[in-house]
């Protein structure tokens, strides 16, 4: 067979803003164009990207359209870039590469094979680590071809890496047919192991996603002939991260041992991160470093102080989440103790099956189902400031202090039991009880009450503005819902 070479690339995260640094994301299209120029330098056959293209779902036009320029750079030579969706750009419907697909310059791998000579490539878009248990290798069922090698994209961190949620064994293993080579994206650092005898490979990211990643940032070059399968790794140039280790003692010059140390190096146009160590004791102002690094001409200054576990430019990406977002929102959701009509509309505005222009009417027709289930006759617990209540003094009906399980801040409200209870009330006593917060004994001797002066004011003076008949409970809907 005639050799075929393939670059194998992805966690480009085009659009990323890092430290919130315009040149920080023009950084990470010029890796990726770097990867793109090679690809062209090289003639090679193709070029895969393993996902995580964009660094957001929702990219800006500037994004879109610098990732289309790159694309048609590699149409115009001639090169087909192959490419599955990652956790990061992944959308509920269509994706960015359906976009791109349709202009025909990427196509999109799936369980459908994409012929490269003897080599038939496929593709499985993330997965959702919740999900990965209920993945259905059914549907390469039939799909096998009489390619002599067989190669499967993947955007996951799988075992036997440390860090791995998917067994890729049992991936290879499930699949109906041999692979040969599975080509990984996700984890940003470059690893190469086999699995019996298939290669499983990460290329790395283009560029650096965080200060953790202090490799060079590389691709892979899969070199694929008669005696088998060879994978080799080339550097891409980046911007560098310059960590200085500074020491600091207990002294009136500790930030000139810094301002030193600093200055023994060549800081211009670099990330850089001072780290801090020594007596916690020694006061520095982050501040002055920060100006210092910059008048020394670093494009990002950055001060790390371990002897506190401070860090002037928090690095999200150290605090990485491999979720399905929907999940993670449920379980959000969850935590906010919805009513049932709450939890009923947020399905439903979350439901992709349901037309947009169709939500209305299922709400109403979903909440009224909703409505009809429910007992108005059944007392709900109202809510009442605290300090309006007296705490001595309460009854056994009426308002009472909230119970040790509600609510801090609410009181509950119920019925009394018998009508001959509020037979024993007058209607100015009634608007008593409900509008100042204090309860009146329940007796038959109205003598007996004590009545508080300001609450008895406040019924004379609105006497006159009231109906004698009393007024029937009024029931809240959002109560119920």
């Amino acid at each position: 067979m005639d050799e075929i070479r393939i670059i194998h690339t992805g966690d480009t995260h085009l659009g990323y803003r890092q430290y919130h640094s315009d040149v920080r994301r023009k950084d990470f299209l010029n890796a990726f164009s770097a990867v793109v120029d090679d690809a062209i330098d090289m003639s090679v056959d193709a070029v895969i990207h393993a996902g995580d293209l964009f660094d957001s779902r929702n990219p800006t036009l500037d994004d879109i359209l610098d990732a289309m320029g790159l694309f048609s750079r590699l149409k115009s030579a001639g090169i087909p870039l192959l490419a599955i969706v990652g956790n990061h750009e992944s959308k509920q419907n269509t994706q960015w590469l359906d976009l791109y697909s349709s202009l025909g310059l990427v196509t999109r791998l799936s369980n459908e094979p994409y012929r490269l000579g003897d080599v038939a490539i496929y593709g499985i878009d993330s997965v959702a680590k919740t999900k990965i248990p209920l993945f259905d290798y059914s549907i390469f069922d039939g799909k096998e071809t009489d390619a002599r090698y067989n190669l499967l994209v993947m955007h996951q961190l799988v075992k036997p890496f440390s860090f791995g949620d998917w067994d890729i064994k049992e991936v290879i293993d499930s699949i109906p047919f041999d692979i040969h080579a599975v080509l990984l994206g996700d984890n940003h650092k470059y690893e190469v192991t086999k699995v019996d005898d298939t290669w499983v490979t990460y290329p790395g990211s283009t560029e650096r996603n965080s200060t953790s990643e202090r490799e060079p940032r590389s691709y892979n070059i899969v070199t694929i002939k008669d005696s088998g399968i060879e994978i080799s790794k080339r550097i891409i140039p980046t911007r560098e991260f310059l960590f200085i280790p500074v020491n600091v003692n207990e002294e009136p010059n500790a930030i000139e041992d810094v301002f030193n140390a600093i200055m023994e190096h060549d800081i211009h146009d670099k990330v850089v991160f001072v780290e801090l160590s020594g007596d916690v004791k020694a006061r520095l102002d982050f501040s002055e470093i920060e100006k210092f690094l910059l008048s020394r001409g670093a494009l990002v200054p950055g001060i790390k102080d371990q002897r506190a576990g401070v860090d002037t430019l928090n690095d999200p990406t150290l605090k990485v989440v491999f979720s399905d977002p929907d999940d993670v929102i449920k379980e959000e959701i969850r935590k906010m103790n919805l009513t049932s009509g709450g939890l009923l509309l947020d399905d439903l505005i979350r439901d992709s099956q349901i037309a947009k222009t169709r939500m209305g009417d299922e709400a109403e027709l979903k909440l009224g189902e909703l409505l009809e289930k429910i007992d108005f006759t059944n007392p709900v617990q109202v809510s009442a400031p605290v300090d309006e209540l007296v705490p001595e003094n309460s009854g056994e009906q009426g308002l009472q202090p909230a119970d040790e399980n509600s609510p801090e801040g609410h009181v509950s409200y119920s019925e009394p039991e018998s009508s001959s209870e509020v037979s024993s009330l007058t209607v100015e006593e009634e608007k008593i009880v409900y509008e100042s917060g204090y309860e009146i004994p329940l007796t038959s001797d109205k003598e007996d009450v004590d009545i508080p002066k300001e609450a008895e004011k406040k019924s004379s003076s609105e006497k006159k503005k009231n109906e004698d008949t009393p007024k029937p409970r009024q029931y809240n809907l959002g109560d119920y819902l």
